[in-house]
């Protein structure tokens, strides 16, 4: 930036040519004009934000769950947490419409959890009981595929609209798995999944596949469908 008290051809404020003039205490200042905008609104800046928006908005809800399924994810990294995780994860499923401007998650292919736990078979949610969601499961695998009976199933329900989760558990050996559900829920549309933690407190080597559990590990996120609570 550069300075005069002086100038022969008065004072000059705006921009003239390839930098900027402005007059601040009866002092001309010039500095580099700097085309740079600090707000960019091209479609493909304005599709990024939306995006990182909706999943970002998404977290907060479902952060007790993430801190469940994606810890061991999380914990060799440094500095990272499951919700830094989570974002990497999701961002690029967000679904994003250009003509409106919005972006919405991918619901049937969110990433909650991870790892190599064995999974269960989810069956389909009944939300026929008043404020309650029901998932039926089941688990042919056994301990020589690392499934084990105090695995714990989780059930993860999110309401849009009220923009909150709960969360039901169970045991690999239960038939079913199930969670209660505020009254404000009610007529309201839900997204359900669930997943399998491992019960092993120390590393296991399932010999069988030649794969190693460490405590902590998730199975995959199983996307389970959605309803309106009764």
């Amino acid at each position: 930036m550069a300075k005069t008290s002086k100038n022969i051809l008065g004072d000059q404020s705006g921009k003239i040519g390839k930098v900027v003039g402005r007059v601040v205490n009866g002092v001309q200042l010039y500095s580099a004009y700097n085309n740079h905008n600090s707000n960019p609104r091209t479609p493909k800046q304005l599709a990024a934000r939306a995006r990182f928006k909706a999943v970002m908005r998404i977290a907060k809800p479902l952060n007790g769950v993430i801190n469940i399924g994606l810890r061991l994810a999380a914990a060799g990294i440094p500095m990272t947490s499951p919700s830094n995780i989570f974002t990497r994860r999701n961002n690029r499923l967000i679904l994003y419409d250009a003509e409106s401007c919005v972006a919405t998650p991918d619901y049937e292919n969110l990433i909650l959890s991870e790892g190599r736990t064995p999974y269960v078979d989810f069956g389909t949610a009944s939300f026929a009981e008043a404020k309650t969601v029901k998932v039926p499961v089941s688990s042919s695998l056994d301990s020589e595929f690392g499934a084990f009976d105090d695995d714990t199933i989780y059930l993860a329900v999110y309401c849009p609209d009220r923009d909150e989760c709960a969360i039901g558990t169970a045991k690999r050996t239960d038939s079913e798995v199930s969670v209660s559900l505020p009254p404000s829920w009610v007529g309201k549309t839900v997204y359900v999944w669930g997943f399998v933690r491992t019960s092993v407190d120390e590393d296991f080597l399932v010999e069988s596949i030649g794969v190693k559990l460490h405590p902590n590990e998730c199975s995959s996120t199983s996307y389970i469908g959605t309803g309106t609570i009764s």
